[in-house]
């Protein structure tokens, strides 16, 4: 699990432990059940019947409220669908083929009625799911700011921004590595978590460099007038950005430094 916007420090904290914790679950459990493969534009709740428990097995799945993507579901975690009216206020998208089991609720118990342990960290993670989504939903709603986030992905070779072009979106890489740079010149690496194409959107500038995938990459993207707000409400998001342009100056002064060194 991990959220697209900006979030508190203590929801990083949670997911670790979350994570963990699911891991360790799974170790200790069969998830047995019947295994759905969903194709892109699949909602996963579609294909679920009411109070059906299920386990995502690969692929992604974006969890959006109406247009806005809230968080994203990877392999490990769960989708409970309860609603039986067809009313489910979350949709489930797909946007590359996943996979989910529908777990067996007999099966689980009697895995969980056998080992306490398991079961008490099966309650634990309940509850830590409950404490994430509680404070990501705190800081979405500060001064009522959340970007809505397009997604893209990029095969290795195709250019994300090209350098001259109008800046109108900020980019943060979520999955894979990009390369940047200035009239095929490579200045440095941008790698998963990095916010990018930021400086130019904020001062209104052409894009002064061409950041190309290096490998196969999920991008997001912010419109930039959205990512201006989302600033001003959350200092968060700017004390990132500055820490991804200072890892940025620093790789582009040691390229700098060791091609001078190489010409002496």
């Amino acid at each position: 699990m991990y959220f697209p916007a900006d979030h508190p420090v203590a929801v990083d904290a949670l997911l670790e432990q979350y994570h963990s914790l699911a891991e360790s679950i799974s170790h200790n459990l069969t998830w047995i059940g019947k295994s759905l493969t969903l194709l892109p534009g699949a909602d996963v709740c579609d294909s679920l019947s009411s109070g059906q428990l299920a386990r995502v097995e690969s692929g992604l799945i974006h969890v959006n409220w109406g247009k806005r993507t809230a968080f994203i579901l990877q392999k490990g975690d769960f989708i409970f669908h309860f609603n039986t009216a067809g009313e489910q206020t979350l949709s489930y998208m797909v946007e590359e083929t996943a996979s989910v089991i529908c777990v067996n609720p007999t099966a689980l118990n009697d895995q969980l009625s056998q080992n306490k342990a398991v079961q008490q960290h099966w309650h634990n993670l309940l509850l830590m799911q409950s404490a994430i989504l509680g404070n990501a939903y705190g800081a979405s709603i500060k001064q009522g700011i959340r970007p809505a986030a397009g997604f893209q992905r990029y095969s290795a070779g195709e250019t994300i921004i090209r350098e001259g072009e109008p800046a109108e979106h900020v980019y943060t890489l979520l999955k894979g590595e990009a390369v940047a740079s200035v009239k095929t010149v490579p200045l440095g690496t941008i790698k998963e978590g990095e916010i990018f194409g930021a400086l130019a959107a904020i001062t209104g500038e052409i894009r002064n460099a061409t950041v190309s995938a290096h490998s196969n990459c999920t991008v997001m993207s912010v419109p930039k007038d959205q990512f201006i707000d989302l600033i001003k409400s959350q200092p968060e998001t700017c004390l990132q950005m500055i820490q991804t342009m200072a890892y940025q100056i620093t790789e582009l002064n040691n390229l700098v430094s060791s091609r001078v060194e190489s010409t002496l």
